[in-house]
């Protein structure tokens, strides 16, 4: 299990670049707030944040699209079921959610190829994949 560390500015430009995205200012505005919180953000409440530094919900959506792509954030939901997106690290992981203080951390130790394949022979689906979302107490709030 792991937490996010502050992301170098260098790591995400070169992210954005290989895309054909630029990295703006308001795309790294975007990104820091997602990094500050372990708890994530709704993309109302990104909106609402960054509003007053002229960033528009369209880069907001925009934004947090790519972040999506390029592995920088997940979706969880949150208690009244509602998504929000969480800081992650490109690679397959997990989240792990707190239902009191909402907070996030990424798990990465998953072999779930044992059930794939024992789903695919039942159902007959070609499984590509899986997310899965783990809920419960913080050792803060447990």
């Amino acid at each position: 299990m792991n937490t996010i560390d502050a992301l170098p500015k260098a790591e995400l430009r070169q992210q954005f670049n290989k895309t054909g995205l630029r990295f703006t200012p308001q795309r790294e505005a975007v990104w820091r707030l997602f990094e500050s919180d372990p708890a994530g953000f709704t993309i109302a409440q990104v909106t609402a944040v960054l509003a007053p530094q002229k960033i528009g919900q369209a880069t907001v959506y925009r934004t947090i699209r790519a972040l999506q792509d390029l592995g920088y954030l997940k979706w969880v939901h949150d208690r009244s079921g509602e998504h929000r997106f969480v800081a992650s690290r490109p690679g397959h992981s997990h989240m792990l959610v707190c239902r009191l203080c909402s907070k996030a951390v990424e798990c990465s130790d998953c072999d779930l190829s044992v059930l794939e394949k024992l789903i695919a022979s039942q159902t007959g689906f070609a499984v590509e994949g899986h997310h899965l979302e783990f809920f419960g107490l913080c050792p803060e709030c447990s």
